[in-house]
């Protein structure tokens, strides 16, 4: 019997291992190919458009990175580019190239990029995970339009820009984020919420990294990517299994006679030191049987324990983020051609 159960389980992880197998012997390898917009930024304050004068460039720059060494709640980046990449969705570049500049202290996350877009007239603040709780996408959205977006909308380019870090500054500064910096996995499940918001775009940029490797960078990935997804897949069964019953626990409970049993002097009895000290007393284990716990609790256990999994997988994995710079999309995006 119990083979059989997990029969179904092993063939499917069986022919997943072949498939990821045959996938890393057949598929070409992808030409590696070099973005210059992606070339990582070598200043706090890199004008790569030409909006600002060299004078305010050096000087803001010196700032930035005073408020970058010296507080340590964020690392700020300020970058302008010309136009966005042909062919890329603003997001999907801004969240790779601070992935890929890697912004941020290793295990907290605090990066905190501004992406200005000359010829789109678009910007976009890009928020590390680490920071999410301190720039939630409200507050970088205010940021943006009220500083930015009003002086920009005048070709004032460099009071937008100094308006912009001076309330970030005092935003900071006014901001409990010195217990964030201690605690780099607080906000656990906010964090695993935003990670499977943007499921699709990590699996994109995973199908990337896959590609972009060779056969034997593709075959521990691969096997890597079955074990995973095994693991998930029998969690998110085991789940599953627990959701009715926990569905249907208040009206078990309601008319349970096994409850219902406990008042009775002899099933009283079966709690006695004696009697329960080497074995639980019958009626509990009718209890559970009756109300389905035993599935109820191993359903919490797997959620709890996938979790904290994925958590620690995005966190601690230096596959997927590199040890630094881990950014899921958190910010906002404006223009600020539309602004009268």
């Amino acid at each position: 019997m119990r083979l059989g159960r997990w029969l179904p389980a092993v063939v499917a992880g069986c022919a997943m291992l072949v498939a990821a197998v045959l996938a890393a012997l057949w598929v070409q390898r992808a030409p590696m190919q070099t973005d210059p917009a992606l070339a990582p930024p070598s200043h706090y304050l890199e004008d790569r458009a030409g909006l600002l004068s060299p004078g305010f460039a050096a000087a803001k720059e010196q700032y930035i990175e005073h408020l970058s060494r010296t507080m340590r709640i964020a690392q700020i980046q300020v970058v302008t580019l010309p136009r966005v990449p042909p062919g890329t969705a603003l997001e999907d570049f801004t969240i790779t190239a601070a992935s890929q500049w890697k912004v941020g202290t290793g295990g907290v996350d605090n990066g905190l990029l501004l992406f200005v877009f000359r010829d789109e007239h678009l910007m976009r603040l890009e928020v590390g995970y680490g920071l999410e709780t301190v720039v939630p996408d409200a507050l970088a959205y205010r940021l943006l339009s009220e500083q930015l977006v009003p002086a920009f909308a005048c070709g004032q380019y460099e009071t937008g820009i100094e308006d912009f870090l001076d309330v970030l500054d005092k935003t900071l500064e006014a901001s409990e984020a010195a217990g964030h910096r201690a605690a780099p996995y607080a906000a656990m499940i906010p964090f695993v919420w935003n990670v499977l918001r943007n499921a699709p775009r990590i699996a994109a940029h995973a199908w990337q990294v896959y590609m972009g490797l060779d056969t034997q960078g593709r075959l521990v990935l691969g096997v890597f990517a079955t074990v995973l997804a095994a693991a998930l897949g029998s969690a998110l069964a085991g789940i599953a299994a627990g959701v009715l019953p926990l569905l249907r626990l208040p009206m078990r409970l309601y008319t349970s006679a096994t409850l219902r049993s406990l008042r009775d002097p002899e099933v009283r009895a079966q709690f006695a030191w004696r009697k329960s000290a080497n074995a639980p007393p019958p009626v509990v284990t009718a209890l559970m049987q009756e109300l389905q716990l035993g599935e109820i609790l191993n359903a919490v256990y797997l959620l709890a324990g996938t979790v904290v999994g994925i958590a620690f997988l995005f966190v601690g994995s230096s596959i997927f983020i590199g040890g630094l710079g881990h950014f899921g999309g958190a910010g906002a995006t404006l223009s600020w051609a539309a602004h009268p």
